[in-house]
């Protein structure tokens, strides 16, 4: 499961964690620049149960912003080493979205050196009633996800539910064999 993590307010920090079948993952990071976020990333592929230690850094490459929609492009890359094998890898990859306040399509892609592995995830949602800040947001998504690794494609579909109020973000979804959740905070 891949997730960016956009770039907050200057100064602001997250603390970020994530659960699928395919990867553990637990994030701590701040916001150096109006465009630039940095952190350190540990996490778990449960597929092989190798655990890794990395550099995360988000940078905003171009942003659109409009009275109805805002739609950003991020370069995303991590650095680090294997924890079992000391091995050193890395993450390279583009993140794109486009979203008002009913819709939201997002796309990213990714590349591990680990296992030479490329990730494609892409979600759809919308939000059944616009709510303001301070209001408690729920928006419906359906999120596609296909993992090249060895020459065989990994694909699947799944419902998630994305709970939004103020600066925390829960996210939880399920298609009866696949499992997936998100805790986001911001402060």
């Amino acid at each position: 499961m891949l997730s960016a993590h956009p770039v907050i307010f200057k100064g602001g920090k997250v603390i970020w964690l994530i659960d699928s079948p395919d990867i553990t993952d637990i994030r701590f990071g701040k916001t150096l620049a109006r465009n630039w976020y940095s952190g350190i990333q540990i996490f778990n592929h449960k597929y092989d149960e190798q655990s890794f230690i990395a550099s995360n850094n988000n940078l905003l490459i171009k942003r659109w912003n409009s009275r109805s929609y805002q739609a950003n492009i991020y370069g995303l890359s991590s650095i680090g080493f294997n924890l079992d094998s000391e091995e050193s890898m890395y993450k390279l990859g583009l993140h794109a979205d486009w979203e008002n306040r009913r819709f939201m399509v997002m796309h990213m892609l990714q590349y591990s050196s680990y296992d030479e592995s490329i990730m494609h995830n892409f979600r759809l949602a919308f939000t059944p009633k616009i709510k303001g800040y301070k209001g408690t947001s729920i928006w419906l998504i359906g999120e596609y996800s296909n993992h090249q690794i060895d020459n065989k494609n990994y694909e699947k579909i799944l419902p998630v539910v994305r709970v939004l109020k103020r600066n925390y973000l829960v996210e939880f979804g399920g298609n009866g064999k696949d499992t997936f959740f998100t805790l986001m905070v911001h402060f």
